[in-house]
């Protein structure tokens, strides 16, 4: 860790830098325009945020750190992480001794174990996540150092010792949750050894032919870990931390954001359409048949999930790394094949009828059916794997803000009749 820390303390140093000439000599300057129908339409597309973690260019799709997402798919989450603090991948030492940190930490404490236990066995995988990842919350190096009245300028270095705890039982958690709440079996403990990505594979306790599990949560990993800055769930875990907030109740809040159905739970919404077409047609439609069910589901103003995207206007990459995997492992499985079909119906009927901004599938379209393969058929849990995945960016991003000292995040509302009055006076 120590080699994360050294280079985070020169990155922040400079970046402390930057911010503080960037408000000296453009402080005044304005960055966008917010219109009425902006105030109404949840800010979407207003730049509100900075972040450099990551970037979703319009036509070439998601870069962290100015890589493109799929050069990096034989990434550990450890080598990640990394590179979403410091704009830099590790050394092969660096990084070995960073997993080492990490698994160091991975032992749950007894009392958070048990607390998941006695959470009541309907409640939402995602609401016990995040209960679980507020029980951590008790040893906070950060509220511990708050308490004591420590220098504001070295808030980071207590968010990192907490993003690491984190990120080290996050993945036990999880993968406890999926196989003693969801299916009544024994925890399986961290090996050493395996890295942030596979031993959360091995943990989940799936099958694993030829580490096609393992490799395929790799990739999971890798294209779900940060999505800029402002999407609702690190949005509202950047707004809570700007209070002052440790990583466990800003990441929990998160989750909590995540959870919602217009957000993480795309992708299980995606796997319950395919199903439903499997079922109908008792197996894989024809190409005309799908169709014209498509078209009947359009017609009737139903949204076809899987597919757009708030920012992209061009094929989704983090679609086309899945797609290409699931080509090679199984592409005569039924579900991964509705997929594959799915995608040529709908963008094709989405075209011609013009009114969509983007008509391509995205990354929920494809990663439920791959997670079903592979045996995951709870599709409740699948919004965990992609909390468990986005805790990388999530906590690079809070660490980073923390040290730069991130102001309150406090934008001001105004009333309907405000919003009139401001809008006639500046026509």
């Amino acid at each position: 860790m120590e080699a994360l820390r050294s280079i985070l303390a020169e990155k922040i140093a400079a970046w402390r830098t930057e911010n503080k000439h960037l408000i000296q000599t453009l402080g005044g300057n304005a960055v966008s325009q917010v219109m009425v129908k902006d105030l109404f339409r949840g800010m979407r597309g207003v730049p509100v945020v900075v972040c450099d973690t990551s970037r979703v260019d319009p036509e070439a799709g998601l870069f962290i750190r100015e890589r493109p997402v799929n050069d990096l798919l034989h990434c550990s989450g450890e080598a990640l992480f990394y590179l979403l603090c410091t704009g830099e991948l590790p050394e092969a030492a660096v990084e070995q001794a960073l997993r080492e940190e990490i698994e160091r930490r991975s032992k749950l404490p007894d009392d958070i174990r048990k607390g998941i236990e006695d959470l009541p066995e309907d409640l939402h995988p995602m609401a016990q996540l995040s209960i679980a990842t507020l029980m951590m919350q008790r040893e906070s190096a950060f509220q511990a150092a708050y308490g004591r009245e420590a220098p504001r300028s070295e808030y980071w270095e207590y968010m990192l010792e907490d993003a690491l705890n984190l990120l080290a039982r996050l993945p036990v958690i999880a993968a406890g949750i999926y196989r003693r709440k969801l299916r009544g079996l024994d925890w399986i403990e961290p090996q050493a050894g395996l890295g942030f990505s596979i031993n959360f594979a091995r943990m989940l306790g799936l099958s694993n032919p030829d580490g096609h599990f393992e490799e395929f949560i790799r990739r999971f990993v890798v294209v779900h870990s940060d999505h800029e800055g402002a999407n609702a769930s690190v949005l509202t875990a950047r707004i809570t931390h700007s209070a002052l907030t440790d990583v466990f109740a800003a990441a929990s809040g998160a989750m909590n954001c995540l959870a919602g159905h217009l957000h993480g739970r795309a992708n299980q919404e995606s796997i319950q359409f395919i199903l439903e077409i499997e079922q109908r047609f008792g197996g894989i439609p024809t190409e005309a048949d799908l169709t014209a069910f498509i078209r009947e589901q359009l017609d009737n103003k139903r949204i076809i999930p899987g597919f757009g995207h708030a920012v992209l206007r061009g094929p989704d990459p983090r679609y086309r790394a899945l797609s290409q995997f699931g080509r090679q492992l199984c592409p005569d499985c039924a579900v991964f094949a509705i997929a594959g079909l799915l995608e040529k119906v709908v963008t094709s009927e989405l075209k011609s009828r013009g009114k969509v901004q983007n008509p391509y599938p995205n990354i929920d379209g494809i990663s439920g059916a791959l997670l079903h393969y592979f045996g995951m058929t709870e599709h409740a849990f699948y919004t965990v794997m992609f909390s468990v995945a986005q805790s990388l960016g999530l906590c690079a991003q809070l660490v980073i803000e923390s040290g730069l000292t991130a102001a309150l995040f406090r934008p001001r509302s105004v009333t309907r009749e405000q919003v009139r009055r401001l809008a006639e006076k500046n026509s």
